[in-house]
């Protein structure tokens, strides 16, 4: 090979080695993206203390105020009939509801959709528990647990006491269902302080 071709090869590799080299520095040295406020799965660790005061009209167009089930634990779900892992949890939570007697849990389904949708889903899935429909003034309810903008579903497990135990980002299967209830009944049976039933629901 003729020197002012290996010449020529040898300039080619420095200056894309020198391209590649600047390229990695200034990805290295760029400000990074704060993801401290991004939304992921598992408990949030922004929720209030204490169970906040809502009104919401129910699919009968009733107001209902969140105090008319206090002193009993709640499970609130936020969704929508067009969230599919909304969709998937709901089964989960009926069965909950349909075992009120023995876990003591009300379930209480919030709806960030329109009523009428919201009404024909409930009837063609044989959901039972109440339910709470809104489309801006749920948006304003989620808000209250410093969830807005954060998608859907998240539920919020609160005791009777009206102390939040848990919110909890994403789809809830059955084990952590499970979990749920039973970390709820050990508080309340004062089996389990107020930080130690937060605690044991951290990883949930």
């Amino acid at each position: 090979m003729p020197d002012w071709t290996k010449n020529l090869l040898l300039a080619v590799v420095m200056v894309c080695s020198a391209i590649i080299g600047m390229r990695v520095y200034l990805e290295l040295s760029a400000p990074q993206p704060d993801n401290s406020s991004l939304p992921r799965a598992g408990q949030h660790a922004g929720a209030p203390e204490v169970l906040p005061g809502f009104t919401l009209n129910d699919t009968a167009g009733r107001a209902r105020d969140i105090s008319e089930w206090s002193g009993q634990p709640l499970l609130l779900n936020f969704w929508a009939t067009w969230c599919a892992p909304c969709r998937r949890e709901i089964p989960l939570l009926q069965k909950l509801h349909s075992e009120q007697a023995v876990h003591g849990i009300q379930v209480v389904g919030i709806a960030i959709d329109r009523r009428d949708d919201v009404e024909l889903f409930l009837a063609e899935y044989g959901v039972t528990y109440p339910n709470l429909v809104g489309e801006a003034d749920a948006i304003e309810v989620s808000a209250l647990f410093g969830l807005e903008g954060l998608g859907l579903p998240f539920s919020v497990l609160s005791a009777a006491d009206n102390n939040i135990l848990t919110v909890h980002i994403g789809e809830i299967d059955g084990a952590q269902l499970a979990k749920l209830a039973a970390v709820s009944g050990r508080y309340a049976a004062g089996q389990l302080d107020l930080q130690t039933a937060r605690d044991r629901l951290a990883d949930l």
